[in-house]
C-alpha cells in the first residue's frame, strides 16, 4: 500500500476521533501564498483593478518561502490533502521550491490556477509533485472569459494555449468555472460542454457566484437564468456524455426548489485555510475583525480550532449558492460518491495507480 494512503487512512482517523469527542479539526488546507493575481476578476478580492498597490501588500505582507514551510509542516500533521492557490500561486519565484516541499510531506496537492502563467514552468516537473490542475475557466469562449476576468483578447488566447500545453505534457487537470450574468449563455445552450470536450477536459466543476457583501454590484444571474442554467447542467448530468460534472446534482436540483442550497451547519471548519501573511480567519473570509485572526505562524493549529468564533459557523447560512460551502457543508453520502467518480475519470488517463487508490 502506498505511504500517501496509509497517511491518509492515519489522518482520517485521527479526524473521526476527533469528531466523536466533539472536537473541530480541519481535513483540507488550502494555502493562498500570495495576495498577488494579474487578473481583474470582479467576484474576487484579488482582482483589484491597482496591482502596483497589490504588489506593494504582497512585498510587505506574502509570507517568506521559510515561514510557508514552517506552516507547511504545522498543518500536515492534520489534513489529508492540500490545495494551493493565490492570488495567482504560479507569480511566486519560489512557487515550485514550496510545491517541492508540500510533496516531501507526503500531502497530495492541488493547485488553482488562471493558467496565464503556465508556460513559464517546467510542467513535465510539476505534474511530478501534484495530483492534478484545477484550471479556473470562466468561461471557454473569448468574450466573456474576458469580460468575466478583466483581462485582454491576447491573455485569452494565451490560456487557450497553456491548456493545449497542460494536454501535450500529460498533466492532469479540469476546468473550475464560476457562473455570472456574463457567461450563463454558453450553460444554457450546452455549447460550453461541447468546447470544454473540444479543449480535452474531462471534468468541470461548475458553482454561482456568491456576490460579495463590500462592493455595490451584483454579478449572480436573476433567478429565472439560474433556473434555466441549472436545468441544463442537470440535463448534460443525465446524458452522460463527457465532461463530467464534478458537483453532485442535489446542489443544482436544491438551488431550483429553494432559490439556494441547503444545509444545517456550514462546514467551513473542515478546512484551514491560510492567507498569504499566514493568519486563518475564524470562521470564514466573511468576518474579518481582527479579533477573528489568527496567525498560523504563533497558534497552533489546535489553538486556532479551539476558538469560540466557530461556533458562528453553528447558524451561518450568509452564502447561498457558493460550491465550496455547500459542498462541505453536505453529508458524506451526497457527494462522494459523484465526486471520487469524477475524480477518477478525470486522472485514469494520466494516473492509474491514484485511480485505483481512490475507487478501492
Amino acid at each position: 500500500m502506498p505511504v500517501d494512503i496509509i497517511r491518509t487512512i492515519n489522518r482520517v482517523g485521527k479526524w473521526s476521533v476527533n469528531r466523536a469527542i466533539g472536537k473541530r479539526r480541519p481535513l483540507i488546507a488550502v494555502f493562498s501564498l500570495t495576495h498577488y493575481c494579474n487578473y481583474y476578476c470582479p467576484m474576487c478580492p484579488f482582482g483589484d483593478a491597482d496591482k502596483e498597490g497589490q504588489l506593494n501588500i504582497t512585498r510587505k505582507n506574502d509570507l517568506t518561502t521559510d515561514q510557508w514551510k514552517q506552516i507547511f509542516e504545522k498543518v500536515s500533521k492534520y489534513c489529508v490533502w492540500c490545495i494551493v492557490e493565490g492570488g495567482e500561486p504560479t507569480s511566486r519565484p519560489d512557487f515550485m521550491e514550496l510545491i517541492k516541499h508540500l510533496y516531501s510531506l507526503k500531502m497530495p496537492i492541488t493547485l488553482i490556477t488562471n493558467c496565464s502563467l503556465l508556460h513559464k514552468i517546467d510542467l513535465d516537473e510539476l505534474k511530478q509533485y501534484i495530483q492534478f490542475i484545477t484550471c479556473s475557466i470562466d468561461s471557454v469562449f473569448e468574450e466573456p472569459y474576458c469580460k468575466v476576468r478583466g483581462v485582454s483578447p491576447q491573455m485569452y488566447h494565451k490560456v487557450m494555449e497553456n491548456l493545449q500545453l497542460l494536454n501535450k505534457h500529460n498533466v492532469p487537470h479540469y476546468f473550475n468555472s464560476v457562473i455570472t450574468k456574463w457567461n450563463t449563455d454558453e450553460f444554457i445552450s450546452g455549447r460550453y460542454f461541447e468546447r470544454a470536450r473540444e479543449l480535452g477536459v474531462p471534468s468541470v466543476s461548475l458553482t454561482f457566484v456568491e456576490d460579495r457583501s463590500d462592493v455595490q454590484y451584483r454579478l449572480i444571474p436573476e433567478r429565472e437564468t439560474i433556473l434555466q442554467v441549472c436545468k441544463s447542467v442537470l440535463e448534460h448530468i443525465k446524458s452522460g456524455k463527457s465532461p463530467q460534472i464534478m458537483i453532485p446534482p442535489q446542489y443544482f436540483e436544491q438551488i431550483i426548489e429553494h432559490g439556494r442550497g441547503v444545509f444545517d451547519e456550514c462546514g467551513v471548519w473542515k478546512s484551514i485555510f491560510v492567507n498569504g501573511n499566514g493568519t486563518v480567519m475564524v470562521p470564514c473570509w466573511k468576518y474579518t475583525d481582527p479579533a477573528n485572526s489568527y496567525s498560523l505562524l504563533e497558534k497552533s493549529v489546535a489553538e486556532i480550532w479551539d476558538a469560540p468564533q466557530w461556533e458562528i459557523a453553528k447558524t451561518c447560512h450568509d452564502c447561498e449558492v457558493l460550491g465550496c460551502v455547500w459542498y462541505s457543508s453536505q453529508p458524506v453520502t451526497t457527494f462522494a460518491q459523484n465526486y471520487m467518480r469524477g475524480l477518477s475519470k478525470m486522472i485514469s488517463q494520466k494516473k492509474p495507480e491514484i485511480t485505483e487508490a481512490i475507487t478501492n
